[in-house]
């Protein structure tokens, strides 16, 4: 059976829109997956790429741009559990207009049998989609697709999962051409593009799916491969600032060295950010040393908890020592850190291990920390440790936004959870020093960024999200902004 009696000729991408309630949902960056799944496809189809969260955009301005191009096919990308409810909308919209419904990402890989269940989706492709999506489009029968769940009058069909991309270097480009014009990419309001050089991580931990979507599988582009796109990111000279978006960029370093050594040889000039593990700071110094000459001025680190109990808890591998000392070292090249830390990650949590971390975050003077609730997200060893224990309080993905805690613990409820958060959230950023961050910040993006008139944006950001937090704890949304201001500043205690 096929999809369509007839050759499939349109296409438009959706990337859903939703709020987190984070800092990041002040971010604005490219939906870099659909353009990587665009750019299989430009060759046997027309294509455009509606990208509602960077745009804003509710479901009635989205279809009204759906409508007019008048596609074949709807295809609608989900890689946060958040934004399942807005991309359901979105295809039951495009269902009564008769559209095909694909959809796929990481939400409906976990989670194919729920998504596949609504009538208004035709398929569910899992796992990496370039070329299963590809295969849709060609309109071949669909028993023959390798990684779709689909449905023939209602009955419900799962083939055999298709293999992972072997060789990341055979990616084309991706399909930056089909962004919208309008469109800001920022990070703290600095202007950003995105690149990817690498899938999945090496590494288990309990609340990640990352390792499940690639089958434990670890590949890379090559270094070769990695400074040729960031050339042509350079040569536009449209975005200094580029985000890796890599999960683990930093799991091979010898690549990570070589790709520093090609960056610096060839005199290209970009202010790099990447994710990374604590792990390979402490047994790599030179590379970070290296890493900050090449243009690296920024890590997302994941750091998760300054107990060593729960660190083990959650399967990160890692030693609290490591962790100070790769601190230690990244801040001796000047590098500012965003440390993500979790709130409530293991089940016999008590209030005062979120007291260690506050002050613990304080002493290390970890530049931006980034807190969340520890959130069960479909496929997680943690989601599945939450049902066993009775402790999941809620099915509703809308919840999902990792600031509102959706289950309990042993020793804490869901508003205590939620009240910790916001507690962090307070010292992390209005009970400490600013001097050696402003220090960093200085260092790499100089009078650029301090006297940026974005900056104050980017300030405004930050108070608006502390702001929500604290409404999100004590109930102040009738509250004016005096008022919730004067509460901060009594809130020790």
């Amino acid at each position: 059976m096929r999809l369509l009696d007839k050759k499939v000729r349109k296409v438009v991408l959706v990337n859903p829109n939703f709020i987190t309630k984070s800092i990041t949902d002040t971010f604005t960056i490219p939906a870099l997956g659909l353009e990587y799944l665009a750019a299989y496809i430009t060759d046997i189809v027309d294509v455009i790429l509606i990208d509602a969260k960077v745009r804003n955009l509710n479901v009635n301005e989205i279809m009204e741009e759906i409508d007019e191009f008048k596609p074949d096919l709807v295809g609608i990308s989900c890689c946060y559990t958040i934004g399942v409810n807005f991309a359901l909308r979105i295809a039951q919209e495009s269902k009564e207009r008769n559209y095909l419904v694909v959809m796929g990402g990481w939400h409906p890989t976990f989670a194919e049998n729920e998504i596949i269940s609504y009538s208004f989706i035709d398929v569910v492709v899992r796992g990496e989609g370039e070329i299963t999506f590809r295969e849709l489009i060609q309109n071949n029968e669909l028993e023959s697709i390798k990684g779709i769940t689909y449905k023939i009058n209602g009955h419900i069909y799962r083939n055999p999962d298709r293999p992972l991309i072997k060789d990341l270097n055979t990616l084309p480009l991706p399909a930056s051409q089909l962004r919208s014009k309008n469109s800001y990419f920022q990070i703290f309001q600095l202007p950003f593009d995105v690149i990817e050089t690498s899938r999945g991580c090496p590494h288990k931990c309990t609340f990640c799916n990352i390792h499940l979507f690639n089958r434990g599988k670890y590949r890379m582009k090559s270094a070769e491969r990695v400074v040729h796109e960031l050339k042509i990111i350079s040569q536009q000279k449209r975005h200094t600032n580029v985000f890796i978006v890599d999960d683990n960029f930093t799991a091979n370093m010898k690549r990570v060295e070589k790709i520093c050594d090609l960056l610096i040889e060839q005199g290209i000039k970009l202010d790099l950010t990447c994710q990374s593990r604590i792990d390979v700071i402490k047994k790599h110094p030179e590379v970070i040393k290296k890493m900050a000459k090449a243009g690296f001025w920024l890590f997302f680190l994941g750091i998760e908890s300054f107990n060593q109990d729960s660190l083990n808890d959650i399967q990160k591998k890692v030693q609290l020592k490591d962790i100070f000392e790769a601190i230690r070292i990244i801040h001796e090249n000047n590098i500012v850190i965003i440390g993500s830390l979790l709130v409530g990650s293991r089940l016999d949590e008590k209030e005062g291990d979120i007291d260690v971390t506050i002050k613990v975050v304080k002493k290390l003077g970890i530049d931006f920390p980034l807190y969340s609730v520890m959130t069960p997200l479909p496929g997680t060893k943690f989601r599945e440790m939450l049902i066993e224990k009775d402790y999941l309080l809620t099915y509703n993905w809308s919840e999902y936004n990792f600031t509102t805690a959706v289950n309990r613990l042993d020793n804490l409820s869901k508003e205590k959870l939620e009240q910790l958060l916001s507690k962090a959230y307070y010292y992390g950023y209005f009970k400490r020093g600013w001097m050696k961050t402003i220090f960093r910040l200085f260092k790499n993006k100089g009078f650029r960024f301090l006297l940026n008139p974005r900056s104050v944006n980017a300030v405004r950001d930050f108070a608006n999200f502390f702001f929500n937090i604290r409404r999100m704890k004590d109930g102040f949304d009738s509250e004016s902004t005096e008022s919730i201001t004067h509460k901060i500043k009594t809130f020790q205690g």
